[in-house]
């Protein structure tokens, strides 16, 4: 029911494998309340919880099934316009040159899109679609080559205008520069924390739970920057990342932690986590 109550769906839930766990055990899904704004009370897969693994772990050779089953999904809760659009998004993301060296970007690119849609209900137009492939690609290589530099204090993912978007600013095909961070250049992508759910391993751009490390409910969402779910309002990420401690943007932009609300500390202190 994830779909139905337009909350992303992590493709590692439509593996061959998931999808019998599914079936044949079905007392293995965790059940949540409070994901859904419309409808707080409504009861919705907790995907993490029930023990699937992080979207970002899905190998290459399961992405094109899984993809095909999150068709099938969509087939019978989307109109065919929407349908179609993922069609063609999966045969882009299949049809890459190199599709192994480069899945791990292909993988990161399908994520957005995919969470950028539940989150919206929109697609990228086709110009901006092509151009944020581009920035993913680049941006995926960029982590790949400062995994061999050294460093010890936290610092932002590689971005082009880190404090824009964290003010709220950029158009949309700049989502996803400002990311979450990481403990230096030289610590490997396991070390990478996200300033949604508090674990490491992954980007907030790319974060898939629905609760934080401590087993409570996120309570911001990335649409493209971080937003406060109860308000849709814009939280700043450089507070988070402990670099904006005298703000130089507008007051609308909240400087609250993005995993506990608490307006005292940001994500980089780990006090909550």
């Amino acid at each position: 029911n994830l779909a139905k109550a337009k909350i992303h769906v992590p493709l590692t839930v439509l593996t061959p494998s998931a999808l019998r766990c599914i079936h044949q055990e079905p007392s293995c899904i965790k059940m949540t309340k409070g994901l859904v704004l419309d409808d707080p009370k409504m009861s919705v897969m907790d995907a993490a919880s029930s023990g699937f693994p992080p979207e970002t772990s899905l190998p290459g050779d399961q992405f094109n099934e899984a993809f095909g089953n999150f068709i099938k999904l969509m087939r019978q809760i989307a109109d065919p316009t929407v349908v179609q659009r993922f069609v063609d998004h999966r045969a882009f993301c299949t049809d890459r040159d190199d599709f192994s060296e480069n899945y791990r970007a292909i993988l990161a690119f399908d994520i957005e899109i995919r969470r950028k849609f539940f989150n919206t209900s929109t697609f990228l137009d086709k110009p901006t679609y092509l151009e944020r492939w581009k920035e993913v690609k680049i941006d995926t290589k960029l982590d790949v080559q400062t995994g061999s530099s050294s460093g010890t204090r936290y610092q932002p993912y590689p971005s082009k205008k880190p404090d824009s978007t964290s003010a709220g600013g950029g158009s949309s095909s700049n989502d996803g520069n400002s990311k979450s961070f990481r403990k230096g250049k030289g610590v490997p992508s396991d070390q990478l924390l996200c300033i949604m759910c508090g674990r490491l391993g992954h980007r907030a751009s790319g974060c898939t739970h629905t609760h934080t490390s401590k087993n409570v409910a996120v309570i911001s969402s990335w649409q493209g920057k971080l937003i406060l779910k109860s308000s849709s309002a814009p939280i700043c990420i450089s507070f988070n990342i402990g670099r904006c401690q005298a703000p130089k943007h507008s007051s609308d932009i909240l400087h609250i932690c993005s995993i506990c609300g608490d307006a005292s500390h940001g994500a980089a202190s780990k006090t909550c986590i």
